[in-house]
């Protein structure tokens, strides 16, 4: 299902098929981790008796993850290897353990160059940041793609200094513009596309009875600030800054009442260079207040893919919403997938991370007090049915994925023909 190439220079070397033929290569473990504006990561395990296990060489060797499901090939990683390291475990069995990055990587080899830009678009921008890093790294090039992002007038202030190219990327566009980074092949070309969101709604759900297998729904309200005093532009030359106490009553700061009843008072200030005056400065305080003022809702759940086994249509990918529904916990929404992790040799047992979603402090107070007992009472004969459906995808998925039960077999086969000579 899985099939992972090894790749120095120009010599490829397949350490895991994605068939289950006599003697094809496998590896002992392989886990995919995906995230959004975040360097992805592949882990793996790989045996002595594997052909690619004195092949890998620090930031050297590439790692390429293929998807192959009914003739069809999803690239899932690419990156380079990061870390090898080698293992004996309590049977005296030796193998290497090896941490992999995605070429996103590439953006921390270089570092940018001083500059100072005046009315210039984002693409343009970014543009610059990337041609520096092209001339410093002429072996990781990238071409800058996609860019939707945009800023109020699509015309740009900035200074470069001589950090590294990625942390640019995310101080100077991302942190305030917002916006996602891709990278996209097409052909030997490594594209860069930098786009407002990425992904779309989808018609696979993910509910129970069906696919969810755990759910963790986490409310985090740390991130939570319901005082802000905003500053404005710095007055002549010295360190004061404008505030909003002249057209706020003397105050120098916004409150979030309903907030504060509920989680006391968190405060924060928040400067704003670019407003030199104090009612423009007091409605920037206020739309700020009402964004910080929110309940961070994640969700981590393990799944069976059904796509695997042809049942669903779509599989379930990062970037993209589903629909998330369990009756006990009251979810009935359109989530994101925000991060994956997938195993390679088990897809059953891969998990995804659905949210950041923000919520205000009148639902979550509500949501708080509606918790009812009775609920999860009159559904609990619904999960343990569901556990029992739910169990039997599971199989059907193991089933499928036939070459991973046979891992350890296959191993000891491999080891033989060496030893042979065949």
């Amino acid at each position: 299902m899985y099939e992972v190439n090894l790749i120095n220079d120009e010599e490829i070397t397949l350490i895991n098929s994605s068939t289950i033929a006599h003697g094809a290569p496998r590896l002992l473990a392989g886990k995919v981790n995906l995230g959004i504006n975040t360097i992805d990561s592949f882990s793996f395990n790989i045996s002595p008796y594997n052909l690619g296990y004195n092949k890998l060489f620090p930031y050297k060797s590439k790692i390429e993850v293929i998807q192959k499901l009914k003739g069809t090939e999803k690239l899932i990683f690419k990156g380079r290897v990061l870390l090898p390291t080698n293992n004996m475990d309590s049977s005296g069995n030796f193998s290497k353990k090896v941490v992999c990055e995605s070429e996103l990587a590439y953006l921390l080899d270089s570092t940018q160059t001083y500059g100072e830009y005046h009315n210039i678009s984002v693409k343009d921008f970014l543009k610059i940041i990337i041609d520096n890093h092209n001339k410093k790294q002429p072996d990781k090039k990238f071409v800058v793609g996609e860019v939707t992002v945009k800023d109020n007038n699509d015309s740009l202030y900035r200074y470069l200094g001589y950090d590294k190219t990625l942390d640019t990327i995310k101080e100077k566009l991302i942190n305030t513009l917002g916006g996602e980074l891709r990278i996209r092949y097409e052909g030997d070309i490594r594209y860069l596309d930098y786009l407002e969101i990425i992904g779309e709604k989808k018609p696979t759900e993910i509910r129970l009875s069906k696919n969810m297998i755990t759910i963790e729904q986490e409310k985090d309200p740390t991130s939570i600030k319901n005082r802000i005093t905003p500053l404005g532009s710095k007055k002549d030359d010295t360190e004061e800054r404008l505030t909003i106490a002249s057209v706020n009553n003397g105050v120098t700061w916004v409150d979030d009442i309903e907030s504060q009843k509920e989680f006391g008072i968190l405060e924060d200030s928040i400067i704003f260079d670019d407003v030199n005056t104090p009612s423009v400065l007091k409605d920037r305080g206020l739309k700020k207040l009402e964004e910080l003022n929110k309940i961070k809702k994640k969700h981590k759940l393990s799944i069976v893919d059904l796509a695997l086994i042809g049942i669903d249509k779509y599989n379930i990918d990062i970037y993209n919403y589903y629909r998330v529904i369990n009756q006990v916990m009251g979810i009935d929404e359109y989530l994101r997938v925000i991060e994956q992790s997938i195993d390679i040799l088990a897809p059953q047992s891969s998990t995804i991370t659905i949210g950041d979603k923000f919520e205000d402090i009148k639902r979550y107070q509500n949501d708080m007090n509606q918790r009812a007992v009775s609920n999860v009472k009159s559904l609990s004969e619904n999960v343990s049915r569901t556990n029992n459906k739910v169990n039997s995808l599971k199989n059907d998925v193991v089933n499928v994925d036939n070459h991973t039960k046979l891992n350890e077999i296959d191993i000891k086969k491999q080891k033989k023909y060496m030893i042979m000579g065949v």
